[in-house]
């Protein structure tokens, strides 16, 4: 069986899952609390050059994805675990995060990440499905309030 994975760069849920370290449960998070060469390296990077490089690498291993990541279709992108080795370098030089849903303990905090953005009133989908980057249920300040609430069914970073 082909195991896929599911990126997602949806900002608000980074933010909840980027505050610290891999603590083991398969969420992987942005710098993990440790400076290091690579940290730095990564730094001096163009954003922009970096997520060129990374989208250019991803559709040349047979995934659709757009320079943009504004333009990511609704739900993310399914990423064939081929393609996220083949670019990982490219990944990591964005400072991206990887969440395995695969994983059944991720997937179950997903789920009820959703239905709880659901008890909130947001068409949020359950996993692997997720909301695009820049969804925000057309009220954002609604829609962080909701977010820090359903948080609690992630782990906690920081």
């Amino acid at each position: 069986m082909n195991r896929v994975s599911t990126l997602l760069l949806t900002v608000p849920m980074l933010a909840l899952t980027a505050c610290g370290g891999s603590s083991g449960d398969g969420i992987a998070s942005a710098g993990g609390g440790k400076a290091s060469a690579s940290a730095s390296a990564r730094a001096s990077v163009d954003p922009d050059q970096a997520q060129l490089r990374y989208a250019r690498c991803m559709r040349e291993n047979g995934v659709a994805m757009p320079d943009d990541p504004r333009d990511l279709p609704k739900g993310g992108l399914a990423i064939p675990d081929k393609a996220m080795k083949a670019c990982e370098e490219f990944q990591k030089a964005l400072g991206g995060t990887r969440i395995d849903m695969n994983d059944p303990e991720t997937r179950d905090r997903f789920t009820k990440l959703a239905q709880c953005m659901r008890k909130h009133g947001f068409d949020f989908p359950d996993p692997p499905n997720m909301p695009p980057p820049d969804f925000d249920g057309g009220n954002k300040p609604r829609f962080d309030r909701s977010l820090k609430d359903c948080g609690k069914f992630l782990p906690s970073r920081g």
